[in-house]
């Protein structure tokens, strides 16, 4: 490995938009509050959020109620008083309340926004790190499994399949049964034996019980591994929360034409600029669900300004369901557009962290914030890093391979390997067959052309069947190469595996609980210390 950074503009699918707010954020200005990701931009605006009216007391002391449920360390607690003071800012992130905490990525927020924090109090500002639990998101299917590398180095997935949520129904409101405990043994037949194993056994036992909550186990294991570092749980489907919430409610529904024209105009305004509309909406979208017999359902403003919930043909009154909205406010649940906003509402925040899809979304909510009467915050990409183990070192090293090789994909990396250390001299020998054959062809196009320029057009499709033909030779070649070494073959399986599973970011597929199993909670440790929000590469931690 010769460098432990990467810029995403080497990483395979990242968007346009994410690679220019990293790197030429003056293309977004009219997405984006001003500054992008400086850091000094951040302490001054920091400053201005505190203009602006917060319920941060009574926030802060509905928290303390759900951080107590959950285990809440003392540093929480200590950042939750932090929280009720008049000079108060927080750092939020969020994500789905997966299974076991869900891919790597999730930690990663977490900590990120924990550093983030930790760097404006050196400030001066009093800063607090902030974890939203989106307990109120319905697709369970999305949360309700696990990838985990076996004892033989094989990518598996677990799923927990003892409860399923109702259509719509908010992921907070499933609870888990017995059957938990069978997908906590098949977890751990996955992973090593090690010393770190029966203190995690013992973690996820406390925190993965029949009767709890979807959200509340994964509330409760995230606080074990990085409650340490303060970090603040929120869970927005509490009725308290709501209550606050529903003066954005009542304000997002009396404006809702301009709110949901804003929304078009932006997205449009986004594939104007060449950029990707994350959200897809038109006009008839509400930005409230409602809550009807524990699930969710989307609204749609019809033409004659009624209400009608989609897929149903009966229609509401739009004044009794604001109405509604105001004496009831517990009856609904933002969506995507308007869940930022309420976030930024019951929190006096800074800025948001997240990923490339989040920053995406992000673009086209900035005119309702101001709509809406809130400062939108300033929005800090999170830690994206890929976790190396010492022995899937020494094999690049051995092989001569790089972290990019493996976007590449299999073929392309075998191929390299075993040109560039089993058969390099069979390697070179294609290579001059291919400079010669092109060189000679060359010759004889420019001569046909002299001649008639439809017979030089004509040697095209020869030049590529012939070198389809040395492609094809060479390709069974390296296979034919690799077969008599099977040892190089199963090495390069296992190396993608672990750090490029599926042909993706590591941290979008494997979760924490492997790592842990080998290392214990030091790997977490090792993960802080890695983090730089201020130079927002991808970076390659070496355990």
């Amino acid at each position: 490995m010769t460098d432990l950074r990467i810029n995403f503009r080497d990483i395979p699918k990242t968007s346009r938009l994410f690679q220019d707010y990293l790197n030429d954020f003056e293309k977004l200005g009219a997405f984006y509050p001003p500054g992008g990701i400086s850091f000094e931009t951040l302490v001054e605006h920091a400053r201005q959020v505190l203009s602006k009216e917060s319920p941060r007391v009574k926030v802060a002391e509905i928290l303390r109620d759900q951080n107590v449920q959950a285990g809440a360390t003392a540093a929480t607690l200590a950042n939750i008083d932090r929280l009720g003071q008049h000079d108060s800012v927080v750092i939020v992130t969020g994500q789905q309340a997966g299974l076991f905490t869900g891919p790597l990525f999730t930690i990663f927020k977490a900590l990120t926004a924990v550093k983030v924090s930790q760097q404006l109090v050196e400030r001066g500002i009093n800063a607090v790190p902030v974890f939203w639990v989106a307990a109120e998101d319905h697709d369970f299917e999305e949360v309700n499994h696990v990838a985990m590398i076996d004892r033989e180095g094989n990518l598996q997935k677990l799923v927990y399949t003892g409860s399923t949520g109702n259509e719509g129904q908010p992921v907070g409101q499933i609870a888990l049964n017995s059957s938990i405990e069978e997908s906590v043994r098949d977890l751990f037949a996955l992973l090593p034996e090690s010393e770190f194993i029966q203190p995690l056994k013992d973690e996820l036992a406390e925190c993965y019980r029949a009767d709890t909550g979807f959200a509340k186990a994964f509330a409760r294991l995230l606080t074990r591994l990085i409650g340490r570092f303060g970090i603040v749980l929120i869970d927005p489907l509490d009725g308290r929360l709501k209550e606050i919430a529903g003066t954005i409610y009542r304000r997002a529904m009396t404006q809702l034409p301009e709110f949901s024209a804003n929304l078009v105009r932006q997205s449009a305004a986004l594939e104007a600029a060449g950029y990707h509309a994350q959200v897809h909406t038109g006009p008839e979208v509400v930005p409230l669900f409602i809550l009807e017999d524990g699930r969710r359902r989307a609204m749609i403003l019809d033409a004659d300004g009624r209400l009608r919930f989609k897929g149903r043909s009966e229609s509401y009154d739009f004044a009794s369901i604001v109405a509604k909205v105001e004496t009831n406010p517990a009856d609904f649940s933002p969506n995507v557009t308007l869940r930022p906003i309420v976030q930024d509402y019951l929190l006096p925040t800074a800025a948001i962290i997240g990923g490339a899809a989040e920053i995406a979304y992000f673009a086209q909510l900035r005119p309702n914030y101001e709509l809406l009467g809130r400062l939108a915050p300033l929005f800090l990409p999170r830690a994206s890093l890929t976790l190396i183990e010492k022995r899937y070192a020494r094999t690049m090293s051995r092989l001569n391979i790089d972290f990019t090789d493996l976007f590449e994909g299999g073929e392309a990396l075998l191929r390299k390997v075993v040109e560039g250390n089993l058969d390099h001299s069979t390697a070179e020998v294609f290579d001059e067959t291919e400079r010669l054959i092109n060189e000679q062809l060359e010759r004889l196009r420019q001569s046909l052309h002299n001649v008639d320029p439809t017979l030089a057009e004509a040697l095209r499709g020869g030049r590529e069947k012939i070198l389809y033909q040395i492609h094809n030779l060479r390709t069974r070649f390296v296979h034919n190469r690799a077969r008599h070494d099977e040892v190089i073959r199963h090495q390069i399986d296992r190396l993608a595996t672990a750090l490029y599973p599926h042909r993706k970011l590591q941290e979008r597929e494997l979760n924490i609980l492997y790592f842990l199993a080998r290392y214990g909670h030091t790997v977490i440790d090792q993960i802080y210390e890695a983090l730089d929000p201020r130079d927002p590469q991808h970076r390659l931690v070496l355990l």
